[in-house]
């Protein structure tokens, strides 16, 4: 019996393995796969549409075991989305909130057969406090008006579509602009605008296409390369260990490619091995790497229907070789660094990227960077100008006003009243010159117009309340060649290669987190040295260099970890987390003799701090104020550029709860729109801002030779980095200089006997 039971067994076992190549090749998804053989490449003939790829791609580059590929080929339509290319825009994973009365939103679109695809379609939510009848969307693409949508969609995301003329988009890139036009239901004025928002949803926002009319090639990968962004899913690299000689820098350039044409959040990547297992959602683009004996570019349609771009890499092939010849990944011109304008020139609006507006919102805030030459310093009281262009209209209420900016500091309140409805031409506004800094700088200004009354709803009537035009000027005076310890210059030279490492690097920052941050580094046009960003963990604290700064570690952990921190307005509080035993009894302890030491204490106390201010304003020390200000910040994380000798290290710590694409899109942010890290120490918040500590005690140094032109300026920089310092200098010369004028003077009056 046990004989008969284990033949049958094996006859089964036989059979089941006989079985196993039809089954396979009949299940989705789970071809055969064959040996890799050197040398082989891949055939550029024709075939059948179906088993082509599965012939090509898919020999390399093979969906995982297990894989529904019914799904995916039963899925016919698809979005090729909207990508955001406004980094100031607030974005929440695939969700981007456009806020206010008015806001022109930009985006890019790709496209492969532009004659095909006629709808586009856009999946919004909206606040409550808007009133359907009088908010809208009007899409504008590739400069032409298409249509405009109304907003009502209150209980969740909703889809509106819009039919596109045959002619109107082209191969490749499309500009998109989408116009929000919201009013409030019951109020109106600044207050009421912030109540104002939409939510698009960028991956479902977009040209619906089918699959089968994506075709292959460069401009169905950009396509489908958008998509694969849009849903915050990294792009698959697969093979490219396999070029042990040259994957460093196929990484690095693959990175820096993609990110610089590409404009908008930066794009993440995943590299993995030819054959992997790794559950993943549907993908839409990937790269395969793999050798060759002749470089070349080709793209294949993978088994799960994503678009593939194939490199093929010659043992001596450099990125360039093949990348340079894909003219889709040219850099975009955003992708470079904002404009530099050059001291003693009255430079235009126009040439540092401000157009001529006009605005009918009742708030609207504008932010302009630009960039002064990283050797420009100015300390003193020297005194910059703007001559301004605009025009407002008459009527509108007396708290009416316009609030000009610079670096966050501001300049001038213009009250709008009296002299509407004419043009005001170069209108002087001066400003101290030390608001401005090497490198880059943000120009703002914000609008307000209060509600007439503010509650009720704002009148139908659209009419422009501002004009400000492109002809204003910007005078920055001369500084010689000059540099100050500063965070902004290093952060701004930031590239890919830039990223340090160290042992315990793992515990704070993953694989993924690291090719996040390189992307985020990606769009860099650094054009004078090299700068190096070490990321460390909470365990490496002490490797951060701090020269004579000293940095509490307990507030500096406990502005990424969220610990509760101390009352020490409570003597019990301290007492309990100190688990004094006596506490207690001598916070209850009484008596003349106590009453005296204490008064004694206070006493002492009040000296000293008065002996330390008086020092501090001689002899700044800024480890005191460093702690003062990190006992009330919390981040996501925080840069260090503490030691002035290594000018071109910044180090960087994160929050273990921290999202490495929130701090990807912030530092990306910065670097095309300032407002971005300065000093000596910054915090990245909660809202995606930058604080920053600037220590008092900063000293700056001439970089050029001394001479009777710089003289003035120079020495000038000098004081006024350390006013009291060369005050109190100037005064014991003064007292010298006296003492020996007197001696003199009673030496030459004295009766000779």
């Amino acid at each position: 019996m046990i004989r008969t039971t284990r033949t049958t067994t094996l006859a089964a076992l036989i059979l089941a393995l006989a079985a196993v190549p039809s089954v396979a090749q009949q299940t989705g998804g789970g071809m055969i796969l064959l040996p890799e053989t050197d040398g082989l490449t891949l055939p550029g003939g024709t075939g059948d549409a179906d088993v082509l790829p599965l012939l090509t791609e898919e020999r390399y580059d093979p969906a995982r075991r297990g894989f529904d590929a019914d799904a995916y080929h039963g899925f016919t339509n698809w979005v090729t989305p909207l990508r955001l290319t406004d980094l100031q825009i607030r974005r929440t994973g695939t969700n981007a909130r456009i806020m206010g009365e008015r806001q022109v939103v930009n985006f890019d679109l790709y496209v492969s057969a532009p004659g095909q695809h006629r709808q586009l379609q856009l999946v919004t939510q909206s606040s409550i406090d808007i009133l359907p009848e009088r908010s809208s969307m009007r899409v504008t693409v590739n400069g032409r008006d298409v249509g405009t949508s109304r907003l009502g969609n209150f209980d969740g995301f909703a889809a509106s579509t819009l039919d596109l003329p045959a002619d109107l988009l082209v191969g490749g890139r499309n500009r998109v602009s989408i116009e929000f036009t919201q009013g409030h239901r019951i109020f109106c004025g600044p207050e009421a605008a912030f109540d104002l928002w939409t939510d698009i949803d960028l991956s479902k926002s977009g040209l619906i296409v089918d699959h089968a009319d994506t075709g292959i090639g460069a401009e169905s990968f950009m396509m489908a390369l958008a998509a694969q962004s849009a849903s915050v899913q990294p792009v698959e690299i697969r093979g490219l260990d396999r070029l042990p000689d040259q994957a460093a820098a196929f990484r690095q350039a693959l990175v820096s490619k993609f990110n610089q044409a590409l404009l908008g959040d930066p794009v993440v990547f995943r590299f993995n091995d030819f054959w992997t297992v790794e559950q993943t959602s549907r993908a839409f683009a990937r790269v395969t790497v793999m050798p060759a004996s002749v470089g070349r570019v080709s793209y294949r349609l993978g088994g799960d229907g994503a678009q593939v771009m194939v490199l093929e890499v010659a043992p001596d092939t450099r990125p360039q070789d093949l990348l340079d010849q894909i003219p889709q990944l040219a850099p975009q011109p955003a992708a470079a660094r904002a404009p530099q304008i050059q001291p003693e020139v009255e430079t235009p609006f126009s040439a540092f990227g401000i157009p001529t507006e006009t605005f009918t919102q009742r708030y609207a805030a504008r932010d302009y960077p630009f960039r002064l030459p990283d050797d420009w310093l100015v300390l003193t009281a020297a005194k910059a100008r703007i001559n301004f262009d605009y025009a407002y209209a008459t009527g509108l209420p007396d708290t009416a006003m316009l609030l000009l900016s610079v670096n966050g500091q501001s300049i001038r309140l213009l009250p709008l009243r009296s002299e509407g409805g004419q043009m005001i031409t170069q209108f002087p506004i001066d400003f101290e010159a030390r608001i401005l800094q090497p490198g880059t700088n943000t120009f703002s200004f914000e609008l307000m117009v209060p509600g007439d009354p503010p509650d009720l709803p704002c009148p139908v009537a659209d009419r422009p309340f501002l004009q400000v035009s492109n002809t204003s000027t910007l005078f920055v005076p001369y500084s010689p060649s000059m540099a100050i310890p500063d965070m902004d210059l290093a952060f701004g030279a930031l590239t890919p290669e830039s990223i340090r490492m160290n042992d315990m690097t793992a515990r704070a920052y993953s694989e993924a987190d690291i090719l996040t941050m390189k992307a985020a580094l990606a769009r860099s046009q650094a054009d004078m040295r090299s700068t190096i960003l070490h990321l460390i963990s909470i365990d490496d604290l002490s490797s951060v260099p701090s020269a004579h700064h000293r940095a509490d570690r307990r507030l500096l952990e406990e502005a990424v970890l969220n610990l509760p921190r101390l009352d020490e307005s409570d003597p019990m509080t301290l007492f309990a987390a100190t688990d004094d035993p006596f506490a207690r009894r001598r916070q209850s302890s009484s008596g003349i003799v106590t009453s005296l030491r204490a008064a004694v204490s206070n006493g002492w106390n009040s000296v000293t701090d008065g002996a330390r201010w008086i020092s501090n304003r001689i002899f700044p020390s800024s480890g005191d104020q460093l702690n003062q200000w990190l006992s009330t910040r919390k981040g996501q994380a925080i840069l260090f550029h503490l030691d002035p000798d290594r000018p071109d290290e910044i180090w960087m710590l994160r929050s273990p709860d921290s999202d490495i694409h929130v701090i990807a899109h912030s530092i990306a942010g910065a670097r095309a729109y300032g407002g971005g890290p300065r000093g000596q120490v910054s915090i990245l918040g909660q809202d995606g801002g930058w604080d920053n500590w600037i220590a008092p005690d900063r000293r700056p140094v001439l970089l050029e030779p001394w001479s009777t032109d710089n003289f003035r300026y120079a020495m000038g920089n000098f004081v006024s980095a350390r006013p009291i310092f060369y005050t109190i200098l100037v005064l014991l010369m003064a007292l010298a200089s006296a003492g020996v004028a007197l001696r003199l003077v009673i030496s030459t009056r004295e009766h000779k006997t």
